[in-house]
């Protein structure tokens, strides 16, 4: 569909501009006058001239424009520099070619098919014409197959299966020295189509001359790797190497625990594979193998020397190394172990480092694709890794032409495509504030809700729309505010526990909690020296214990503790400072932040963490100076208040509410099954079966009841009160009509109409109340001694009490059990 579309559009441009509808007929002439020609199967690569070659394989338009601009832009040259990019779609680079028709390039299409038939010719045949090829493969969802297996095998880990690591391009790499136009050429600079170019090429281009002897390949090898421990990505530098690379399994661990104890275990090996790995390597590369000594790296910007990859007979190695892939049954064909760890064994000590080989250094900076600004920031990175990068490489899932790129890393892109140099954007970026998003924010909102009144739920489902800011559920965004970030400290220390999580510092009672300890300390923690000497593990034992701890979030406390000077802070400006902070999506303030697109930000309040009811002994809530009766307290508290913050920032306040006892009811399955949502049918069905037969004490139950009714009330008083807007929702309401209840919420909030929710709506369980509640009848007859609890006289019409008055002593509980099912929504209600 994209080479009709294409072709299309190439036929509409001819139309408009006179020619006919082969663009070759018309091509050759206004390209000639610009050095040009799209057709480079007739011609072969010479750098007699002082050229430079670049070698990619696309098809991608949008990649290939960006990634060729800016190496025109760039260079003090760009007449010189040669663009040969293999295709099975020249079209393609026809409209690129017209796109940059004045820069000065030569761009040379060269057809896949044409490419594979000169290397045969040559007498290679590549390895996907191999009968072994695809026999490792069990179906077309590039699931690999176990059966293949043995005490060789490297088994996958779950996320790791798509069919790019086995495409015929993937292999093509490793026979470039053997294509037809490239066999006069010494060298060549081989590069992906979602790069940046920022220097001049002529300086990646001579780095050949300082390669040590027997190398012959200079790679990336700056590397970022995910951590648990952060739940973000984490900057690793060059301090990678092959045992610490997911391509060949060990990633990190000791030997021995990478071996599978069962035949269904995935990311660990046979008991077989590191002997067989070293006895290949030592019959192919002559030596043992030494996965510490290895650089890790990747292809995104690579320059191969040609003449020792022929002279060292690469290839050959390399197919070698696919032989005994095939014959050994190492690697499945849809990992990548496969895609790259076989390109690591094929390379084995053949490869330097960019910046190893030049000066000025060239610096290749990798992972735009997939980090984002904050977890830059948050490994104590700044705009100058960006600016001193001579290659941006946007490798990952999100590119900088895509609206939901990252609009920091993005501005390089930008800025290129406007015609703009480095030299004349590289003070945008160094600016921290130039590509902060600018939040175009309505309003702010707080969801207040009970615990286990389907708040998590209701989040989840508003934060799809792309306008409301609510949390990072829904898009699993790692930036995005964490649902419950004023929750207070002795509720959240356990989120706190992995001091390392990067969103950690997004939290209030975490701010609140370090940073007194770093202001009290801010003389030595925040000193440069300092600061750089935490970030070496190997110095902590000579460091602050307490400054260890939150290594990661000191450059955030420092720059809040900085802002102050000498003024001390307690909790009210404190907390009334991070609320104005938060209300407005202050991106400079902390690793979190709202989507682009965002005019509304918001967040969960649970009603525990406000006033005094149910504060923990020892510990403060929010607007702890007030009971539920109204009466003003005295509390050794500095007196944080969410109340007047609302009002003061006329923050709206979605009051999310469910009948009290079905909350109870709810904790108690909750706490015995240990499940606290049913996001599947298998899930609830689950609950279901044990959530049957549960006894509660009746007196203890109504009293808890009365407790949180009044607690309620006392809370839709205080809101009343403070002139702000409250839209109430009833969560079984939203449930059943969820249409309707989100574009309550869409009015309210003053958002656009989205129609693109996909929350889950799964019943929790699906049985009646009274087959929960073994004491059902018992439990009623103790709740309907408290005439004053609102919420059970709620579900007692005028028509129900007179018949219960009618009926005989002994008949009213049945009836009162049926009663109060109806009105909740008869069998079927959730829990």
């Amino acid at each position: 569909l994209r080479f009709i579309l294409v072709s299309v559009a190439i036929s509409l441009l001819d139309v408009c501009s006179g020619f006919g509808a082969d663009p070759r007929a018309w091509r050759p002439r206004r390209l000639a006058e610009q050095a040009f020609d799209t057709d480079g199967s007739d011609l072969v690569a010479t750098a007699d001239d002082g050229s430079i070659h670049v070698c990619i394989f696309s098809d991608r338009v949008e990649g290939l424009k960006g990634t060729l601009k800016s190496t025109a832009l760039n260079a003090a040259e760009p007449e010189k520099v040669h663009i040969w990019i293999v295709t099975d779609n020249t079209t393609a680079i026809d409209i690129v070619a017209d796109y940059l028709f004045d820069t000065g390039l030569h761009i040379h299409a060269l057809e896949l098919d044409e490419v594979v038939d000169g290397i045969l010719q040559n007498g290679y045949k590549p390895v996907w014409t191999w009968d072994s090829y695809n026999i490792s493969v069990k179906d077309d969802q590039a699931n690999w197959d176990p059966k293949w297996a043995n005490e060789n095998t490297a088994r996958p880990d779950t996320w790791d299966h798509s069919t790019m690591h086995m495409h015929p391009l993937n292999h093509l790499r490793f026979y470039i020295p053997y294509i037809e136009q490239f066999k006069q050429l010494d060298r060549i600079i081989f590069m992906d189509d979602d790069l940046i170019i920022q220097g001049d090429m002529r300086q990646a281009w001579d780095a050949k001359e300082n390669l040590p002897k027997g190398k012959m390949l200079v790679g990336a090898c700056e590397i970022w790797k995910w951590g648990d421990e952060t739940g973000s990505f984490v900057y690793s530098g060059k301090d990678s190497s092959y045992a610490k690379s997911s391509a060949l399994a060990q990633t990190g661990r000791d030997i021995k625990d990478t071996f599978c104890t069962s035949d269904d275990q995935v990311g660990c090996v046979g008991k077989n594979h590191w002997k067989n790995l070293d006895k290949l390597n030592r019959e192919i590369n002559g030596k043992p193998f030494d996965a510490e000594s290895q650089p890790e790296w990747n292809f995104g910007f690579t320059l191969f020397d040609l003449e020792a990859w022929r002279e060292l007979h690469v290839t050959e190695n390399y197919e070698k190394w696919m032989h005994a892939n095939y014959d050994d049954h190492i690697f499945p064909e849809t990992s990548l172990m496969y895609g790259l760890g076989i390109p690591f064994m094929a390379y084995y000590d053949r490869v330097s480092c960019w910046d190893d080989v030049t000066e000025p250094k060239i610096n290749v900076r990798d992972g735009f694709g997939y980090i984002q600004y904050p977890e830059f920031l948050y490994n104590g990175l700044d705009a100058t890794y960006l600016t001193s990068g001579f290659v941006l490489h946007y490798d990952g899932w999100i590119k900088p032409w895509m609206p939901e790129a990252d609009p920091i890393f993005a501005i390089p892109y930008e800025k290129t495509m406007a015609g703009v140099k480095f030299a004349d954007y590289k003070s945008i970026i160094e600016d921290p504030k130039s590509g902060l998003p600018e939040y175009n924010l309505k309003n702010s909102f707080v969801v207040l809700s009970d615990n286990r009144a389907g708040s998590g739920w209701f989040m989840d489902l508003i934060s799809e729309h792309p306008e409301i800011c609510a949390s990072g559920l829904h898009n699993n965004d790692r930036t995005t505010y964490p649902i419950d970030v004023l929750v207070p400290f002795d509720k959240s220390f356990s989120k706190f526990e992995k001091k390392r999580a990067m969103t950690n510092q997004c939290y209030f009672s975490f701010i609140e909690h370090y940073l007194p300890q770093v202001m009290a300390n801010k003389k030595t923690w925040c000193s440069t020296k300092y600061q750089t000497t935490l970030m070496q593990e190997s110095q902590h034992a000579k460091l602050d214990k307490a400054a260890v701890e939150i290594k990661d979030h000191m450059p955030m406390l420092c720059q809040w503790a900085e802002s102050h000077g000498s003024k001390q802070m307690n909790s009210t400006t404190l907390f009334d400072e991070y609320y104005q902070k938060l209300v407005s999506a202050d991106s400079s303030a902390w690793a979190c932040r709202c989507p682009a697109g965002a005019k509304t930000i918001g967040t969960r309040v649970l009603t525990d963490w406000v006033g005094s009811t149910f504060v923990a002994q020892g510990h403060g809530n929010l607007d702890m100076n007030f009971d539920d009766l109204g009466n003003t307290l005295k509390t050794e508290s500095d007196g944080v208040s969410l109340l007047e913050n609302l009002a003061r920032h006329k923050t709206k306040v979605i009051f999310f509410k469910r009948d009290i006892l079905e909350e109870m009811v709810s904790r108690r399955v909750a706490t015995e099954t240990k499940i606290f949502s049913s996001q599947t049918e298998e899930i609830s069905d689950y609950v279901t079966r044990m959530s049957k037969g549960l006894e509660f004490a009746p007196v203890a139950l109504a009293n808890e009841l009365k407790r949180r009714e009044t607690h309620r009330n006392f809370l839709n008083k205080k809101l009343a009160s403070l002139g702000v807007d409250v839209l109430d929702l009833d969560y079984s309401e939203c449930k059943a009509k969820v249409s309707l209840c989100i574009k309550k919420v869409e009015k309210f909030l003053r958002v656009s109409t989205h129609d693109g929710y996909k929350a889950q709506t799964v019943v929790s369980v699906k049985r009646p109340i009274q087959e929960v509640v073994k004491n059902f009848d018992e439990v009623m007859d103790e709740i309907l001694k408290h005439p004053e609890i609102e919420a059970m006289a709620s579900h007692i019409t005028l028509e129900h009490a007179d018949t219960l008055a009618d009926e005989p002593e002994d008949s009213k509980k049945p009836k009162m059990s049926r009663l109060y099912t109806n009105d909740l929504a008869q069998m079927e209600s959730e829990f």
